[in-house]
């Protein structure tokens, strides 16, 4: 009996430990452990001003593929800012297959272009491409995804996935006070850093508003579901969920596809006022059932603000900035009813 006490109490401590841990992570994540320093941007202003006549200069981009809203819109927004300033602009895409983007950098790069913005389907099958960029004399900066630290850039542009996951499960527990949460939690794919990141933020979130708010804890992951990222994989997902655990009454899904999936299945269960849904990414139609008051929230991924960041820090490093932050983060932003209407925008590619 001594024994089965003794090792209750060193499991809590284990989960509390946890907690704890999750609680302290929830700054803004610099995975990239051989750089320095990080910066959170501000949302809005004029935007930066070139000095120099950059209309020589030619700007590659690309894309893990073009199929998605997402990353078409990204596409749109870095295409938008790169002529903005004044430059040339190029594009290609790796139409979600590895050696088809590392063949479509290498194109870009015999084109001899001054800066090249990547948003890397792998991790670390795209190292080599960034290391023969940079020896040819061509500026590096990653936008969206993260690359491998032995990568050689010159910053990297991200959203606050972290951040924006903390806001939501703060936000949680804001609406929901301080009954017990049955989570449902709908991941994008095994291994993917971003995906993490959200995760991994939300339960950060949960976890330090209940802790302010009453002093403990009171929440569980019933199930985790992978849905691919999609609509119909969040569909899936969360009809098998609703059969296996019927008392869920939070859904977390780390983008707005799969929540808008996920909330097919709840509507033909019956159990839409039983469960309350929220997610990141800032998908338009997600901002409209939010401001219909049918979604509870989601965090925002802008395509557009990433695109701007990104261009803006090459032109500084153009005129010869070179104490650039090594991480660029957006802004961590959640929308709810209160502020839909302020995002929604029906003409939005994403």
């Amino acid at each position: 009996m001594r024994r089965r006490k003794a090792n209750r109490r060193a499991w809590w401590r284990s989960i509390m430990g946890l907690l704890i841990g999750l609680v302290i992570a929830c700054a803004p994540p610099n995975d990239d452990s051989h750089k320095q320093n990080v910066a959170t941007t501000g949302s809005g202003g004029a935007g930066y001003k070139s000095k120099k006549d950059l209309s020589a200069i030619k700007v590659g981009y690309c894309s893990p593929s073009l199929n998605a809203p997402f990353y078409a819109a990204l596409n749109a927004a870095v295409k938008r800012n790169v002529e903005g300033m004044g430059m040339s602009f190029m594009s290609a895409e790796g139409q979600d297959d590895i050696s088809r983007q590392i063949a479509a950098v290498e194109d870009l790069m015999a084109k001899n272009i001054d800066v090249l913005i990547l948003n890397p389907l792998d991790q670390e099958a795209l190292v080599p491409v960034t290391k023969a960029a940079t020896k040819m004399g061509i500026a590096v900066f990653i936008l969206d995804s993260k690359i491998a630290p032995e990568a050689a850039y010159v910053s990297s542009v991200q959203a606050n996935n972290r951040g924006n996951g903390s806001l939501i499960g703060s936000w949680v527990v804001q609406t929901l006070g301080r009954q017990p949460l049955k989570i449902a939690l709908l991941s994008g794919a095994k291994g993917n850093p971003v995906g993490q990141e959200r995760r991994e933020g939300m339960m950060t979130g949960i976890a330090s508003a209940q802790l302010t708010k009453g002093g403990s804890t009171n929440f569980q992951v019933v199930a985790q579901g992978w849905g691919g990222w999609s609509n119909n994989g969040g569909l899936k997902a969360m009809e098998d969920i609703l059969v296996a655990h019927p008392d869920v009454n939070v859904l977390l899904a780390e983008n707005d596809a799969m929540a808008l999936g996920a909330m097919r299945a709840i509507n033909e269960a019956g159990k839409t006022a039983a469960i309350t849904i929220a997610a990141v990414d800032g998908q338009k139609e997600a901002y409209k059932l939010i401001s219909e008051g049918k979604m509870g929230s989601t965090a925002v991924n802008s395509p557009d603000e990433l695109g701007k960041y990104v261009v803006e820090a090459a032109a500084k490093y153009l005129n010869g900035d070179r104490q650039l932050p090594n991480v660029i983060y957006t802004p961590a932003v959640v929308v709810t009813k209160a502020n839909a209407e302020k995002y929604y925008n029906p003409n939005a590619l994403f």
